[in-house]
């Protein structure tokens, strides 16, 4: 791979991400991604803003599914949407990005939401999937809820997740950078992605969380005592750095083994460095068709997505 010096823009941010997939909706999920998708954005990228609206059968009250009713709000829902999109498409415009724009629908619900953003990525053939979400219901909550898995198993793209909640000192280009990783190539993987959106001069933390089960007889000694250091953990934080520091990082590069506390998961974790780090972009990877079942087990991601107050990206692995 060539040095990302190569991928900077004369403001010195890294582009390298030729083909970008936006999806827009009208309900404000994606007011925060339109903007920050256009960091990545330059005279040489192509852009496809992608709407969708829900059937209105998903949501109409039995009484009120009459041919004219659901006629009438299949056309604001459709109206409403066709307007989101416009506006995405004038301010990625602006970054000289050349931006088209596509409207699908009606969907049924989240799952047939996911499953069309994924098929739309594939044909194509998008570098980076760019989402908002917030716990809520819809498009909204893409990547907030178990339609997180539907996405991560319909694609291998590149999944950025930008929360509706995000806090506004992360929405801007990304300087503070942590990297999850467990040794395993998807993680790796994800290092190597992320390593080309970061600016030379970034500060990058690479953190390896350990589950430390607590034993109530051990409790008070596990409180006080840190993590134990170990050798899988050393090793995946030794790999993740000189991966970064091979891909021309410039910046204090740090290595943390973190654990689990009393109450904790990984998940929640993950985001307590990542708050208390002032993170600005999170990366973890993930193992195509698994969600992030490479890093994170079961539902994790999920108790992730729907927790984090800044931007998440998701690098699946194809296999």
């Amino acid at each position: 791979m060539e040095p990302v010096s190569q991928l900077l823009s004369p403001h010195g941010f890294p582009k390298p991400f030729r083909r970008i997939l936006v999806a827009v909706d009208p309900s404000g999920a994606s007011l925060n991604a339109i903007p920050y998708a256009a960091h990545f954005c330059s005279p040489d990228t192509q852009v496809l803003v992608l709407g969708f609206f829900e059937d209105p059968e998903a949501y109409l009250t039995p009484h009120s599914r009459t041919p004219a009713d659901v006629s009438a709000a299949f056309d604001e829902l459709r109206r409403d949407e066709l307007v989101a999109l416009e506006g995405a498409q004038a301010v990625l415009q602006r970054t000289g990005a050349q931006v088209h724009k596509r409207l699908l629908g009606p969907a049924l619900g989240n799952r047939e939401i996911s499953a069309g953003i994924a098929r739309v990525a594939d044909e194509w053939n998008a570098d980076l999937v760019v989402v908002g979400a917030e716990p809520a219901a819809g498009i909204a909550a893409l990547l907030g809820t178990k339609v997180s898995a539907a996405l991560a198993e319909h694609t291998h793209r590149a999944i950025l997740m930008i929360p509706k909640k995000a806090t506004e000192s992360s929405l801007h280009h990304a300087r503070r950078i942590l990297f999850a990783v467990d040794g395993s190539e998807a993680s790796l993987h994800a290092v190597r992605v992320g390593m080309q959106v970061a600016p030379p001069h970034s500060s990058l933390l690479a953190i390896y969380v350990e589950d430390r089960g607590v034993d109530v007889s051990e409790l008070e000694e596990s409180l006080l005592t840190p993590a134990p250091s170990v050798p899988r953990a050393d090793n995946a934080l030794a790999q993740a750095a000189a991966i970064m520091t091979e891909l021309g990082a410039k910046g204090n590069i740090e290595r943390r083994v973190s654990h689990t506390r009393l109450a904790e998961d990984v998940a929640a974790a993950l985001l307590r460095e990542a708050q208390e780090w002032e993170a600005d972009l999170v990366v973890v990877g993930a193992q195509d068709r698994h969600g992030l079942l490479s890093w994170f087990n079961g539902h994790e991601n999920e108790r992730v997505a729907r927790a984090i107050d800044r931007p998440l990206l998701v690098v699946n692995q194809a296999g």
